[in-house]
């Protein structure tokens, strides 16, 4: 039996469809002429992963800003 702590696993379809969001998010802000720094792409593969909800990621993107500069 699963720990209830425990995340379900998202299936490989929903991980295509979030990899494909973040995609089309860089697609969209590089038409912008913005580039995603490198170093928050962590946050991003953990959205990809369903490790962290779509929610979490603007939270997640200030703490890092605040923390790194």
């Amino acid at each position: 039996m699963a720990s209830t702590l425990e995340k379900t696993r998202i299936s490989d379809a929903e991980m295509e469809q979030r990899r494909r969001l973040v995609n089309s998010a860089d697609h969209s802000n590089a038409m912008e002429g913005l580039k995603r720094d490198p170093a928050t792409d962590h946050i991003f593969e953990a959205f990809i992963r369903g490790e962290i909800e779509a929610t979490d990621i603007v939270p997640m993107l200030k703490e890092f800003r605040a923390a790194n500069g």
